[in-house]
């Protein structure tokens, strides 16, 4: 709890996270002011896809530059060194750290799209299902992108290495990786396709994506051919739970083993 107080402080007094609501609220009013002409009965639906895109696109750079600026502005004013030669191995701290950015970044921004599910109500027919089939994915992709952000401040040592190493990220995740996924695209057979399939999902866009549409049955799971059967040989939220196993347990456990390496050297 301290640290959850803590970091509450810190982010209170940054304009970081307050700036990243701002831009993410701006977008949903003119997302939702869009989408308020569409007929009743999809309007919902067409909206929750339309902030989800958006969300693409902006949560996970801004995830990223406010976890890794967590720990930078620990190594920065000593409080990281203090800790760790008092009393908190860097595992404990790390964990507890964790917890603390992925609860007040997350916390900020759900209570946001509680206050927009108000208009949601009045003007389109609100189905809680879907809005909370909604929410899980902004959870999802806050989570693991929060731990890949806390991963490259604790192995970078500069800003200057911090900001390129956030921005190379957001870029391989929302941009390059598709484009190398288009190139070997040809290549994939049905002998081969399950492995293909294991990257493709190892992705968390395309897995949480995947996860989102099936649950709000945009996409239907039923009468698919042989290869696209063997292509999903995994439910999409089991695809989810090997991403949040991937992207956060063995991401916390790399920090950690790359700190004791370093501090070995």
């Amino acid at each position: 709890m301290t640290y959850i107080w803590k970091e509450w402080k810190e982010q209170y007094r940054g304009k970081g996270l307050w700036l990243s609501l701002c831009m993410i609220i701006i977008v949903s009013i003119v997302i939702f002011l869009q989408t308020k002409g569409q007929a009743i009965e999809q309007g919902f639906e067409i909206f929750l896809l339309s902030i989800y895109d958006m969300n693409v696109y902006i949560l996970p750079l801004l995830c990223l530059f406010l976890s890794s600026f967590a720990i930078m502005q620990e190594k920065e004013l000593k409080t990281l060194m203090m800790l760790i030669t008092k009393k908190e191995s860097y595992r404990s701290f790390l964990l507890k750290k964790s917890i603390a950015v992925q609860f007040i970044t997350i916390s900020v921004l759900i209570v946001w799209y509680f206050s927009l599910a108000i208009p949601m109500k009045i003007f389109f027919v609100f189905q809680i299902s879907q809005f909370i089939y909604f929410l899980l994915t902004v959870i999802f992709l806050m989570v693991i992108f929060n731990q890949i952000g806390l991963f490259l401040g604790s192995i970078c040592n500069t800003r200057m290495q911090l900001v390129g190493a956030n921005i190379f990220t957001w870029f391989l995740c929302v941009f390059l990786v598709d484009l190398i996924f288009i190139y070997i695209l040809p290549s994939v057979s049905y002998q081969n396709v399950k492995i293909f399939s294991f990257f493709y999902f190892i992705d968390p866009l395309h897995s949480i994506r995947f996860f989102f549409e099936t649950s709000i049955g945009l996409i239907s799971l039923n009468h698919m051919s042989k290869l696209l059967e063997k292509f999903l040989w995994l439910s999409p939220f089991t695809f989810l739970i090997m991403d949040l196993f991937i992207w956060v347990v063995l991401i916390f456990e790399l920090t950690i083993w790359l700190r004791k390496k370093e501090s070995q050297i």
